[in-house]
């Protein structure tokens, strides 16, 4: 690693790669610890306009204080051709602002964002203006890939909107036959501040336009830990799906502690009614759910199926749900000899209150790949009961963590040791399990010497040996 000849701290020897055209330095990153302020930022601004440097692809130098002055140097730098293969930007600090924000993107917007396919504007302290600047910028771009705005709680909903307006006006000047961000794959907003005003700003925005010309990608949407609420969902609904049954607007949606409640997951479930095409992700983890929408949902993956077999992974963790509710989600899925949904394959049931015969249902179902059971409080009964399901292994289970529940030593064994039978002919999936925060010890980890022979194919992640066994093995 090159610290530069001003010490550790110095980025001189980094900036002398970039002048001098290093063929190995593609990625330039510059860590909080390094100096990197205006004269740096100016002389790489500097050298970038010359178009010496045609290697470059990526700068990564967040965490640094800059002012609006060499900011507005290097966004007018990356407009010129010869900085064109630079498509990955990360700069500044929490102290950037709506300034350093607005004097970055004001060369940029003449040009619809350059050549730029990911930018990372999170934690930056920005507001209304610098959110008003980078929807103005960015919003037409055709070449804008992912966009991350979290960690800016002074945009709000006003921010939020005019984000979207700046972003979608000249749609709307072309009749609608253009999309805001139109190739955009992944956008991240959360912890913005963002209620059901900015929810519905952003569901416009990113319709706007569908119903003449599909959008031509899908969008990965992060909105979590914003106070989206109930009424927020019933806007967000509608980039699930839309009656008209076009092409879904997100392939996934993380709404993680948005405060959305029953009702919330209620009204998401509505845009199950439609096809969800595409749509394969949804996580509404730490919302207050209970089993009163659990119902619904259980309803809604066995009846609309149909409409949304893309729908492969649900993340329903921290969430008070418990037995009755689970089993009835269980109840909907596939098992070995009962119909149900056979396309959900990845579910977080980490933290939900689930009881051992909910969990024993978990191993009957025959589509999933994966499951979470994390922090269960499952203990050694709930093992022992999960144990004759695991003989052998499980026939289409992947990874089943296990992980949190509290076991003894001697449910932990039992369990390994069914899954290390042998069946004729042996058609376990099982690749990995994970064990940690249960007693391991001594015999455990006997266990696991011979589970390396029988098994070769299984990971297993554990706890290291408690000490009390340790000394005991001593």
């Amino acid at each position: 690693m090159v610290w530069g000849s001003g010490g550790f701290k110095s980025c001189e020897a980094l900036i002398d790669r970039v002048e001098k055209n290093d063929p190995k330095l593609v990625e330039l990153v510059v860590l909080p610890m390094k100096t990197f302020g205006d004269a740096e930022v100016e002389r790489l601004a500097k050298i970038l306009s010359t178009g010496v440097n045609t290697h470059l692809k990526s700068i990564s130098a967040s965490g640094h204080i800059l002012s609006s002055s060499a900011l507005g140097k290097l966004g007018q730098a990356l407009v010129q051709p010869s900085s064109s293969k630079i498509s990955s930007i990360a700069i500044g600090n929490e102290n950037m602002g709506d300034g350093g924000v607005e004097a970055f993107c004001q060369p940029l917007s003449e040009i619809n964002g350059g050549f730029i396919e990911s930018i990372d504007f999170s934690y930056k302290g920005m507001k209304n203006s610098g959110a008003s600047a980078i929807g103005d910028t960015f919003g037409q771009s055709k070449i804008l890939k992912r966009l991350d705005l979290y960690r800016n709680p002074g945009i709000g909903d006003d921010g939020m909107v005019k984000f979207c307006y700046h972003a979608s006006s000249e749609c709307k000047r072309d009749q609608y036959t253009s999309h805001a961000f139109r190739v955009l794959e992944s956008l991240d907003i959360s912890e913005n501040e963002i209620g059901p005003t900015g929810a519905k700003a952003l569901v416009d925005c990113l319709t706007l336009g569908v119903e003449k010309i599909p959008r031509f990608k899908q969008i990965e949407l992060q909105a979590g830990l914003n106070p989206i609420g109930v009424e927020g969902c019933s806007h967000l609904k509608s980039l699930i799906s839309q009656e008209s049954g076009t092409k879904s607007i997100v392939k996934k949606m993380s709404l993680q502690k948005c405060s959305i409640g029953d009702d919330g997951l209620t009204a998401l479930l509505e845009s199950f009614k439609y096809p969800c095409r595409g749509f394969s992700a949804l996580d509404v983890s730490d919302n207050g759910i209970g089993e009163k929408s659990i119902l619904a949902l259980s309803v809604a993956l066995r009846e609309k199926e149909e409409n949304i077999k893309c729908l492969k992974s649900l993340n329903l963790a921290n969430n008070s749900i418990g037995d009755h509710g689970l089993a009835a989600l269980m109840g909907s899925l596939k098992q070995k000899d009962k119909e149900g949904n056979s396309s959900l394959e990845v579910l977080d049931l980490s933290s939900t209150t689930c009881g051992r015969s909910a969990s024993v249902e978990v191993l009957k179902c025959r589509s999933l790949k994966s499951v979470r059971l994390f922090n269960n409080n499952l203990g050694s009964e709930g093992f022992e009961a999960l144990t004759p399901f695991l003989i052998g292994g499980h026939p289409t289970l992947e990874h089943i963590d296990l992980g949190g529940n509290r076991a003894k030593e001697s449910a932990v064994v039992s369990l390994l040791k069914a899954i290390m039978v042998k069946n004729e002919p042996d058609n376990s999936m099982l690749r990995t399990l994970e064990l940690g925060g249960n007693e391991v010890g001594k015999e455990v980890e006997e266990v696991l010497k011979e589970m390396k022979i029988v098994r070769p194919e299984l990971d297993i992640a554990r706890d290291r040996q408690t000490a009390n066994k340790s000394d005991d093995a001593s």
